[in-house]
C-alpha cells in the first residue's frame, strides 16, 4: 500500500486517500511519538501539536502579545484540557477532574491561587499548500514535513477561585508549580490586580494582599520574562461580587455519625446570630441544595437564601439562621440526610430544645431533610422539629432534559465543562433524582436509573414522611398549567456550523408524549484520518417533563452564554423544567400538566398540610415577594396576642402590653361597649400608648400584627 500524506488544517485533515480507515487520535499521537523518538531531528520541538484536537477554545486570543485577551476559568479549564490532549509528552498539567477538585477546595477555604499555561506548540499553517504534513500508512506514521507546521504560543492565566465576596481584602496566592510551561526557565513574574497599584513581585511567600474600592469585573495581569529574553503578558477576568459581606457568627464543622457504607458525609454548618444574641437561641435551619459542581459556600448560599432580604429579616425578628453546607451535594442522598440528622441533633443540642425547631430544605435539601425526619421517627430519634418546610424541592423527582445530558456526553471527548457536566450527571445524587438519566436511556426509551426507585422504595419502608411535624410545601412551579415556554417535542438548543475545516452539530430537542423524538444531533466531522463523531438520539413518547409546569433551569441560557470559536450555541429556550409542579408537591398524579389550582381538596392529593404555588413558572429556588410573605407566615406561626395593661396617670391613660415575638406593630381598638369593637384602629411599632382620659366609660383592646 502505497504512503498516504494528510495535512492538519486547524486541527483538520485533509486526505489523499479518503477511502482508508481514520485511526483514533489516541493512535494517532501514540504513532506520532514513536516517530519523533526516531527521528534524528525532532519534527515537533514543542512536543504539541494542537492538530490533534478540535480548537473549542480558540486558543489563539492568548498570545502572550500586548493584544492578549481576558481569560476566564472556564476558558483556561478549556485550553488546559486541548493541550494536555495535543501533547506528544508530559506537560505537567493536572487532569481535569484535579483542576475543579483545586478550584472546590479553594472556593471552600476562600483563597484565590493563581495558575498559568505558558506553552509554545505547533499547528498546520492555515495558508500553507495543502501537501503532506503527516505521512502515515499500514498504521503508521512515516513522515512529518516540519516546513509546513508554525509554532506560536499561549499564555493564559486563571484565578482557581475567580470571584471575592470580601473585595476590600483578597489574598491572591501564587505557587511555581502552578506554572504549567514547556518553555526556558522563568526568570521574572509580576502582577497587576487592577487596583491601581501596577505590576508587583512575587513575595517570598507567594501571598499578595490585594483591596478594592468598587465592585465589578477586574482585569488581573501576569507579566513573565523568561531566560531567553521573551516578555509575555497574561489576562484573566476575577469577580468582586461585594466589598465586606457579612461574615458568619460561628462555623460547625459536621459529620455524620453513620453512612450508607463509605465515609460518612461532611459539611458545615454557618451561624448568623440574631442581634443582641451571643448563643444560639431560637434558630431557623435551612439546608443547602444541589450543588452539582459544588461552589456554593457560605457567601454564596447568605445571597441565595437572603433573596427578598429573607435571612435578615428572620435576624430582625429575632431568630438565628443555621445554614448547612454539605461537603458533597452529589454523594448518595441519604449520606447528606444523615448529616442533616447530625446537624439537627447538634442544634437540640446548643438550645436545650427550648424552642422547637423551624427547617426549610431547599431543592435537594427538601429530600435530605425529609429522609432525615422520616429516618429519626422511625428509629425513636426525637428531632423537635414543629415545621418542615420544602422548598421546590424533588420529592417525586428532578428533570433536565435527556437531550441536554447526551449532548454533555457526547462532547465531554472535546469539552472539559461537558466532561465535568458528564460527570456529575453520573453522580449517586442526579441518579437518584432525576426523572429521566442518560444511563438508562440507550434503548431508546427515556427510564430514570435504576437508583431513583431504589431511593423511593426505601423512603416508603422508613415511613415516606415525618409525622410529627406541620409539612409545608412553597413551589416555583406553576399551579395553573403554564408550560416552560415551549410545546413537548420542540426545538430547545442549536449549534451548528459548517466549514470546509470542520461541520459541527450540537442539536437538542424537548421530549414528546406523541411521537418518536430525536432529542439530539452531534456531529463532529473533520477531514481523514482524524476520526468523524456523530451521534443521533431518538426517544419514544414519554411523559414530557421538558416543557412541564415547573421551577425553571436556564441550562440552555448558560450554554448560550458560552463562546464558541466555531458557531454560536444559540437557546432557542432559555429555561426547562427542573422540578415539576406535581413533583414539588408530591400528588397522587402521573400527569405533568396536572391543574393544581382547579381542585379544591389538594391535601386529599399531597402529604402536605400546607401549599404555596404562584400562578407563572418561576426561577428554582427564587424567593419573591409574594412567598416570602408565604415563609415569614409558617416561619412564625400564629402570633400570640399581648397581655394588656391599663392605668390612670392624672388627665392620662396608659397602655401597656408586653412584646410578640415576631410581631412588628400594633393595632389598638377602643369601644364604649366590650362586644361592639369598630373597624378603626390605631397603628403603632412601640408597646405602649398614651391617650388622654375622657369622661364616658371606654374599653380597650391591642391586636399583634405582622405588616
Amino acid at each position: 500500500m502505497r504512503s498516504i500524506y494528510i495535512c492538519l488544517l486547524m486541527g483538520l485533515v485533509m486526505a489523499a486517500n479518503a477511502n482508508a480507515a481514520a485511526p483514533s487520535r489516541e493512535e494517532l499521537r501514540d504513532q506520532l511519538q514513536l516517530f519523533r523518538v526516531a527521528q534524528e531531528k525532532d519534527p515537533v520541538p514543542t512536543g504539541i501539536l494542537y492538530d490533534l484536537v478540535v480548537p473549542l477554545s480558540g486558543i489563539e486570543r492568548f498570545d502572550g502579545t500586548e493584544n492578549s485577551e481576558s481569560a476566564d476559568f472556564s476558558t483556561w479549564q478549556q485550553i488546559a484540557y486541548e493541550l494536555k490532549r495535543a501533547s506528544l509528552t508530559e506537560t505537567g498539567i493536572p487532569d481535569y477532574r484535579e483542576v475543579l477538585q483545586q478550584r472546590q477546595n479553594a472556593q471552600r477555604n476562600g483563597e484565590h491561587p493563581l495558575a498559568l499555561l505558558l506553552f509554545d506548540y505547533q499547528r498546520a499553517r492555515v495558508t500553507g499548500e495543502r501537501d503532506a504534513v503527516i505521512g502515515y500508512s499500514d498504521g503508521k506514521v512515516t513522515g512529518v514535513q516540519s516546513e509546513l507546521l508554525r509554532q506560536e504560543t499561549v499564555f493564559a492565566l486563571t484565578t482557581l477561585h475567580d470571584w471575592t465576596y470580601q473585595g476590600r481584602d483578597v489574598i491572591f496566592s501564587f505557587d511555581l508549580n502552578e506554572v504549567f510551561t514547556n518553555m526556558s526557565e522563568v526568570l521574572r513574574i509580576q502582577f497587576d490586580f487592577d487596583d491601581g497599584l501596577g505590576f508587583r513581585d512575587v513575595p517570598k511567600d507567594g501571598k499578595m494582599s490585594v483591596s478594592y474600592n468598587e465592585t465589578g469585573s477586574k482585569t488581573i495581569q501576569s507579566r513573565i520574562e523568561t531566560r531567553d529574553g521573551r516578555v509575555l503578558l497574561g489576562r484573566s477576568r476575577f469577580r468582586v461580587r461585594h466589598l465586606d459581606a457579612p461574615p458568619p457568627s460561628e462555623t460547625w464543622s459536621l459529620t455524620a455519625s453513620h453512612s450508607t457504607g463509605g465515609s460518612p458525609a461532611t459539611g458545615e454548618a454557618y451561624i448568623l446570630y440574631a442581634p443582641g444574641h451571643t448563643m444560639l437561641t431560637r434558630p431557623v435551619v435551612l439546608v443547602e441544595g444541589l450543588d452539582l459542581d459544588n461552589s456554593l459556600n457560605w457567601d454564596e448560599l447568605y445571597d441565595l437564601m437572603n433573596q427578598e432580604l429573607m435571612i435578615e429579616t428572620l435576624l430582625s425578628i429575632g431568630y438565628d439562621a443555621v445554614v448547612l453546607n454539605y461537603g458533597n451535594s452529589t454523594i448518595d442522598i441519604r449520606d447528606n440526610a444523615y448529616l442533616v440528622q447530625e446537624l439537627i441533633e447538634e442544634v437540640n443540642s446548643a438550645t436545650g430544645g427550648v424552642y422547637p425547631l423551624v427547617i426549610a430544605g431547599t431543592s435537594l435539601g427538601g429530600v435530605t431533610t425529609r429522609y432525615a425526619l422520616t429516618y429519626m421517627e422511625a428509629n425513636s430519634l426525637p428531632h423537635n422539629v414543629e415545621t418542615f418546610i420544602s422548598v421546590d424541592s424533588p420529592q417525586n423527582g428532578a428533570n433536565i432534559p435527556i437531550g441536554i445530558q447526551y449532548w454533555a456526553d457526547f462532547f465531554s471527548g472535546e469539552s472539559a465543562e461537558a466532561a465535568a457536566a458528564r460527570d456529575a450527571l453520573l453522580t449517586p445524587a442526579p441518579r437518584q433524582l432525576l426523572l429521566y438519566h442518560l444511563s438508562s436511556s440507550s434503548s431508546g426509551i427515556a427510564n430514570a436509573d435504576p437508583l431513583f426507585a431504589a431511593f423511593q422504595n426505601n423512603l416508603q419502608s422508613l415511613g415516606d414522611y415525618p409525622q410529627l411535624p406541620r409539612l409545608v410545601s412553597v413551589i416555583n412551579g406553576s399551579g395553573t398549567m403554564q408550560n416552560s415556554g415551549f410545546v413537548d417535542g420542540a426545538q430547545i438548543l442549536r449549534w451548528q456550523y459548517d466549514s470546509f475545516l470542520v461541520d459541527i452539530r450540537g442539536n437538542v430537542w424537548a421530549v414528546s408524549d406523541s411521537i418518536n423524538t430525536r432529542v439530539l444531533q452531534g456531529l463532529i466531522d473533520v477531514i481523514w484520518p482524524l476520526p468523524d463523531e456523530s451521534r443521533n438520539v431518538f426517544i419514544a413518547p414519554c411523559l414530557p417533563w421538558d416543557n412541564a409546569p415547573g421551577g425553571l433551569t436556564a441550562t440552555m441560557a448558560e450554554l448560550d452564554s458560552t463562546a464558541a470559536p466555531y458557531g454560536d450555541i444559540q437557546a432557542l429556550h432559555p429555561s426547562h423544567c427542573f422540578i415539576p409542579s406535581v413533583s414539588a408537591l408530591d400528588l397522587n398524579t402521573s400527569n405533568p400538566f396536572f391543574n393544581i389550582d382547579s381542585v379544591s381538596n389538594i391535601s386529599e392529593l399531597t402529604p402536605f398540610d400546607a401549599v404555596y404555588y404562584p400562578v407563572q413558572n418561576q426561577d428554582h429556588v427564587q424567593i419573591t415577594p409574594e412567598n416570602a410573605d408565604w415563609f415569614l407566615s409558617e416561619i412564625i406561626g400564629p402570633l400570640e396576642q399581648p397581655v394588656l395593661t391599663i392605668t390612670a396617670e392624672n388627665d392620662s391613660i396608659r397602655l401597656r402590653w408586653n412584646n410578640t415575638f415576631g410581631a412588628n406593630a400594633y393595632h389598638v381598638y377602643s369601644s364604649g361597649e366590650t362586644d361592639v369593637w369598630p373597624p378603626v384602629y390605631t397603628t403603632i411599632t412601640a408597646n405602649e400608648l398614651v391617650l388622654a382620659a375622657v369622661d364616658s366609660v371606654q374599653f380597650f383592646r391591642v391586636k399583634a400584627v405582622r405588616e
